[in-house]
């Protein structure tokens, strides 16, 4: 089932998981699969348009979690918001 998939092409979540979304990737040489975006919460524009009744489109949440989500850093110590690999990434890059 796994090599089913495309490798960094995210995909709708149908389990019972409280991910949006998940997407699978090359970590530390292995494909993973890694989910993104909790069905919980808002985001400000859900680009894959599953969760587009979540959208709350408010540019000054927006821009707070843009600014929140650059500080955070993988157990390395790393930034993630640049890498393809993080979750962090798909985050901000489809969802917000």
């Amino acid at each position: 089932m796994m090599d089913k998939k495309t490798l960094y092409k995210p995909f709708v979540n149908n389990t019972k998981s409280n991910f949006k979304y998940f997407v699978y990737v090359i970590k530390d040489g292995k494909k993973k699969k890694i989910g993104f975006g909790s069905k919980k919460n808002q985001q400000f524009h859900d680009k894959l348009g599953h969760y587009k009744h979540l959208d709350h489109k408010d540019r000054k949440r927006q821009q707070a979690y843009l600014k929140r989500s650059k500080g955070i850093r993988d157990g390395k110590g790393n930034l993630t918001y640049m890498n393809k690999n993080s979750s962090n990434w798909f985050s901000r890059n489809f969802l917000w």
